[in-house]
């Protein structure tokens, strides 16, 4: 698979046999093939200077096969023997088809994981939503709960001063009955002084009107009493509707603590599943892009700028994976080359490994290229077998 074609070398001082002179191969950029080349000369630092002229073989430093990573059927090769290539340059593609049908149903399952991922997202946020509502609720009982007991402690207060008014009104009940005891003994004096003359009409009604007002004085205490007790059994009552509506706020925040605990399972859930839906989806976004990548090499491109050397594959035929034996094509690395010359073995011993030489390619008539003998061999030929 070696690129050879024809040199003439010139070497400024003495030597004759099979050399191998390196070069930069950017000057090739401008052909497809690899053109001959001419050494022109080599100068020594004697005194009196020589050159040695003669043709040989460019052969790369380095072959590239190219092997098709996935199998598949030789659809098209968009280059030939001898092309001039590019990195990255399309060369060859293999039929698409299977590796195409197994991407479009990776992504389809990618796109279903990801319709899945979006479902299960967005029953997190409802149920987010339900926790806070739930939260919210119970914040609301919570907030009944201690108006209520402000409302039962405040029930209770009045029971209290109810009571307090009835203790109040027995003592005034009390002291009216004294009062009106004391009224009624100074009233029964005083009749019994006015009979005797003792005393004027004026002082007994005078002590009747007293025995009417200390009546009239226990009569409003008594009423006072009776209200406040009355004032009692409502504040009792009160009290006792006050306790209901405190159990009913802690019932009820019961429940929305049941919600809360619901809610809070449910977020969690939901979360569970979001993260889950978010590995498989990962899982498949990896695998679609395996399947991608996968199909991606169906089309072959150069790895390395170079020459095409060799094409053993055909279009139809079938390519296996990896298979290293039989490549679909091999690239000549140009970017550095060899040159091999033989040399007159009359001239030999002008020849030494590490001259400079320059290299003259036809392609390129007015320039010449600067390289260096890398390698002398022993292997002489005569006259009539130089070129």
């Amino acid at each position: 698979m070696a690129i050879s074609r024809k040199a003439k070398i010139i070497i400024g001082a003495t030597t004759a046999v099979l050399l191998t002179i390196i070069i930069i191969a950017s000057v090739f950029a401008t052909r497809k093939d690899t053109p001959e080349v001419v050494v022109v000369k080599i100068e020594t630092k004697t005194e009196l200077r020589s050159t040695v002229t003669a043709s040989g073989e460019v052969r790369p430093v380095q072959f590239i096969n190219l092997t098709s990573e996935v199998q598949g059927r030789i659809e098209d090769i968009y280059v030939k023997e001898g092309d001039k290539v590019m990195s990255g340059q399309p060369l060859v593609k293999l039929d698409p088809t299977a590796l195409q049908s197994s991407t479009d149903a990776q992504l389809a399952a990618y796109q279903a994981s990801q319709n899945e991922l979006q479902v299960t997202r967005s029953q997190v946020v409802a149920a987010q939503n339900q926790l806070s509502q739930a939260q919210q609720g119970l914040n609301a009982q919570d907030a009944a709960i201690a108006t209520a007991q402000q409302s039962l402690a405040s029930t209770r207060e009045g029971v209290n001063r109810a009571r307090q008014e009835v203790i109040a009104a027995q003592t005034d009940i009390d002291r009216a009955q004294v009062e009106l005891t004391a009224a009624n003994r100074e009233a029964k004096r005083t009749a019994e002084l006015v009979e005797s003359g003792v005393v004027s009409r004026l002082e007994f009604d005078q002590a009747k009107d007293r025995v009417a007002n200390a009546q009239v004085a226990l009569r409003n205490a008594k009423s006072r009493q009776q209200s406040q007790e009355i004032a009692v059994k409502t504040a009792q009552s009160q009290v006792a509707e006050a306790q209901a509506r405190v159990g009913e706020a802690r019932a009820r925040a019961g429940q929305q603590q049941v919600a809360v605990k619901d809610a809070r399972r449910g977020v969690d859930s939901a979360n569970y599943s979001s993260n889950a839906s978010a590995k498989r989806s990962e899982q498949q976004a990896a695998v679609l892009s395996g399947q991608r990548n996968q199909r991606d090499k169906t089309l072959q491109v150069a790895p390395i700028s170079g020459i095409i050397a060799d094409i053993p594959s055909k279009v139809g035929t079938f390519a296996v994976a990896n298979l290293t034996s039989t490549p679909l094509l091999t690239i000549a690395d140009m970017s550095a080359i060899n040159v091999e010359v033989k040399i007159d073995e009359t001239e030999i011993d002008k020849v030494a490994v590490g001259q400079t030489v320059k290299v003259k390619v036809d392609a390129l008539v007015d320039k010449e290229i600067a390289g260096r003998v890398t390698q002398k061999t022993p292997l002489a030929v005569g006259k009539s077998q130089t070129t």
